[in-house]
């Protein structure tokens, strides 16, 4: 298989790219003064990720129709990953999703732990999943949609020219299930897996790629990397790599008819352990499609989809299950909403400190508190994972209670209660109250906001966003923010 990157190819594609284009009227190649072992055939891959296109697909066979290649669109054939495309903006804000408080009531388990996105919302119009990155619903579910195009060119030699003879073009989406559980039914209980669907949508399939005999095949690729050292016994090679259902090739022809796949990927750990650590590695996943023509056709490489990112984890202090898979690149959020009986207190107080800090207790002019949006997010602190975790997490809140206890804080409201007192930023976070003291960092003293919140309605903020660390595995140190919703 050729790799993600290869100078040679790419200037072989630039070359054919650049070629007089001729007419695409006759299917038949042209014999150059009757010199057929001079004539060439070639096809040049495009992988499209541009929204507008992916879902305007005839907009590009209309430019492929009417100059041979897309350069009118901005874009160049695909050289390892998508194809560029010339002009695009970059995105201001880091890609995130949210989870809202209330699908955990109680600090209950959901039904469904997963909420996997269905195909149709991958696929809708207003969906994410039309770019390069792709749209992570949540921690578990991911999707992306791409355009493979595939024109075949006849070219000659003398005079250099070449000529459209035939297009492939299918619309592809890839679905990601990330787990919460070793890979068992593999007999690897200590891996972590994810599995996958492709949907591939022929829309075009004409001159060679209409042959009977032409078939494309998926592969799913993961490039893989464990960030620290590998638990001893554990194959480094082993980070990310394809399963058991690594590939799938069909006729063109089938998959018109027969459009899906599963797809695999998993990575080596061993027992959940404190002296094995977090066993994190993370990989690169994507799709590498190869054509097979008859006859004497040349693909210069193998066009590859758009590449997502998954970490793999063995957290032994995450009660809820030691091992998983999540699509990690997207900040996690996790959301209080004020209308919500059950946590509405706790939801105003979070607002109103963030909007205006210098005006909560303790008093401090130039007070920050972070955690509202994905650039300014809080860091986990879970105490379950060793002594001093739990140290620091009971000294954020002795640090807020404290204050409460103070002839400083304001009394309690008449009604209402009971109360408790309750702070942010949450005890469970590194930038709890406590933390001038165990960072060294007298300027963040006081950077915490105190109120008097209905007990009820604090404590079932604090069950759900403890089980929320749990179900969406959100480990030591990593970041999420906590937008507030009406």
């Amino acid at each position: 298989m050729v790799k993600r990157r290869s100078v040679l190819m790419s200037v072989a594609l630039s070359a054919v790219a650049t070629v007089l284009f001729a007419s695409a009227a006759s299917a038949e190649p042209v014999d150059n003064a009757g010199q057929k072992d001079q004539l060439t055939y070639k096809v040049v891959p495009y992988v499209i990720t541009d929204p507008h296109l992916v879902k305007n697909p005839q907009l590009i066979l209309d430019e492929l129709a009417k100059r041979g290649d897309l350069s009118g669109l901005g874009i160049s054939p695909a050289d390892g990953g998508p194809s560029k495309i010339h002009g695009r903006a970059a995105v201001a804000e880091p890609r995130s999703y949210v989870v809202d408080s209330s699908r955990f009531p109680r600090g209950s388990l959901p039904s469904d732990r997963y909420d996997y996105a269905e195909f149709s919302e991958c696929t809708a119009s207003g969906s994410e999943a039309y770019n390069d990155e792709g749209w992570i619903k949540n921690r578990y579910s991911y999707c992306q949609n791409h355009v493979i195009v595939m024109p075949a060119y006849v070219c000659g030699l003398f005079p250099p020219s070449c000529r459209q003879v035939g297009t492939y073009m299918s619309v592809n989406t890839m679905i990601g299930y990330g787990k919460q559980e070793g890979w068992d039914f593999q007999g690897l209980p200590e891996w972590r897996f994810a599995d996958f669907y492709l949907d591939v949508n022929v829309l075009q399939a004409t001159g060679p790629f209409a042959d009977p005999r032409a078939t494309m095949e998926a592969e799913i690729e993961c490039d893989g990397d464990y960030p620290g050292q590998p638990p001893s016994g554990v194959d480094p090679d082993n980070a990310c790599v394809p399963g058991g259902r690594d590939v799938t090739e069909r006729p063109i022809s089938e998959w018109r008819v027969n459009r899906g796949a599963d797809f695999d990927i998993g990575s080596e750990g061993v027992a959940p352990a404190a002296d094995k650590g977090e066993q994190i590695a993370v990989g690169e996943f994507y799709f590498d499609y190869d054509f097979d023509l008859p006859g004497a056709w040349v693909q210069l490489f193998d066009p590859e989809s758009p590449a997502g990112g998954m970490r793999f984890d063995s957290a032994w202090y995450n009660q809820q299950s030691t091992k998983g898979s999540v699509f990690d690149r997207a900040t996690p959020g996790f959301s209080f909403t004020k209308s919500d009986p059950d946590v509405a207190g706790a939801a105003v107080h979070i607002e109103e400190a963030r909007a205006n800090p210098a005006a909560t207790v303790p008093t401090k002019p130039d007070k920050v508190l972070h955690g509202a949006t994905p650039s300014d997010p809080l860091h986990r602190l879970p105490r379950a994972k060793s002594e001093g975790h739990r140290v620091r997490a009971d000294h954020n809140r002795d640090v807020s209670t404290n204050f409460c206890d103070t002839v400083a804080m304001p009394p309690k409201p008449p009604t209402g209660g009971p109360y408790d007192c309750d702070e942010y930023a949450l005890a469970s976070t590194y930038e709890g109250a406590a933390q001038f003291y165990h960072d060294e960092q007298p300027q963040n003293e006081l950077n915490y906001s105190v109120r008097w919140v209905n007990s009820e309605q604090n404590q079932e903020a604090g069950r759900r966003i403890g089980r929320w660390y749990e179900n969406d595995r959100i480990l030591d140190r990593e970041a999420f923010f906590i937008p507030i919703r009406p």
